[in-house]
């Protein structure tokens, strides 16, 4: 399963073994997403960032030629805060944050001679490719500490054997009270799937259901779920050259350590909608942060890429380390996703 969901949309999801640490080590985190990262806890904070997806296909195809064409969509994560989450694993908390996150991709796939082997969304008739994760966490007090959270999956996957699997499954992991426990679960859902033709060349196939437990997470490093990683990269304060190891939990690639670096911090030029208000081509400082599992020895998979935007040299903080732009590769050669934001909102839509 694993080699499977390797090449799906999650965030840096591998198995990989624990690096050796002698005492824990934990990250610092300031409220980097409000414009004043001092103020206390908001119970009334609300995010939604969009952001338009595109793939870059790479020069050639190490899976029997099969690569991806014409492939956009979007990704909208909404973030909120809420006065309190309960399960009966770590009970309830209070002060937390729900983040969810949609993705959707249309496109196809095709083989070595440019031929369609397979469309989906748009107007195909196919379902989009889609990935919804959900996760609930705690304030910096608690340093963001995952609670609970919750994926949807539906993938159009090239596979090494030449055929294109399509594979529908959802996960769900549940923390303890101190998050140094993770009960995964997996549940496949492939025999839902509709709409779907299949030949020699697509084949709608299985996802392993089962149920891991991962203990010890906070022995060595903090502690976040893969579906709010991301977010937890604007609670750091990133220095060129600096880098910061945690422990993530997904549910297709277990427990790993993971390294955010910051390569360097440089202006570019940036064009997105903030609150409705146009920014306008404007050069906004941002660090570059590297996603990397370490503790592999060579086998480290890919690594994804955010672009954080950097408070100014005054301390403003007008633009809350919002993640600008994500590159994020799929394994065994097969191209990259590149997030680009196009709108941050920070009211609630109307009911």
């Amino acid at each position: 399963m694993k080699k499977k969901l390797s090449l799906l949309a999650a965030f840096l999801a591998c198995v990989f073994a624990f690096a050796a640490c002698s005492a824990r080590v934990t990250v610092t985190l300031s409220r980097n997403w409000n414009t004043n990262p001092q103020a206390d806890y908001d119970a009334n904070f609300y995010e939604q960032l969009t952001y338009d997806v595109r793939y870059e296909a790479p020069e050639t195809s190490s899976l029997n030629g099969l690569t991806y064409a014409d492939v956009s969509g979007t990704y909208t994560v909404v973030t909120e805060a809420q006065a309190s989450h309960h399960t009966e694993s770590s009970g309830t908390s209070s002060a937390v944050y729900h983040l969810r996150a949609v993705q959707e991709m249309h496109g196809s796939i095709v083989d070595g001679e440019g031929n369609t082997v397979c469309t989906f969304g748009g107007d195909s008739g196919v379902p989009a490719d889609t990935v919804e994760q959900e996760v609930w966490f705690r304030d910096i007090g608690d340093g963001l500490a995952p609670i609970e959270s919750r994926e949807t999956y539906f993938m159009h996957v090239p596979l090494q054997s030449g055929v294109v699997g399509v594979y529908s499954y959802t996960a769900s992991t549940l923390y303890n009270a101190d998050a140094s426990r993770a009960d995964v679960t997996v549940t496949d859902k492939s025999d839902s799937v509709t709409g779907i033709e299949t030949d020699d060349r697509v084949a709608v196939l299985a996802t392993a259901s089962e149920s891991k437990s991962y203990s010890s997470l906070t022995k060595n490093y903090s502690v976040f779920d893969n579906a709010q990683l991301a977010f937890m990269g604007r609670g750091m304060t990133f220095t060129a050259g600096g880098s910061n190891t945690v422990t993530v939990v997904s549910a297709s690639g277990g427990a790993a350590n993971v390294v955010l670096s910051c390569e360097e911090i440089i202006s570019s030029s940036y064009h997105f909608t903030m609150n409705g208000d146009p920014i306008e081509e404007t050069d906004i400082p941002a660090c570059t942060v590297n996603f990397s599992i370490t503790g592999a020895g060579q086998n480290t998979g890919v690594t994804h890429t955010v672009y954080y935007a950097n408070r100014a040299a005054s301390g403003a903080n007008t633009y809350r380390n919002l993640p600008l732009r994500r590159e994020s590769p799929f394994a065994y050669g097969m191209g990259t996703l590149l997030y680009v934001l196009t709108d941050a909102r920070y009211t609630r839509p109307e009911a």
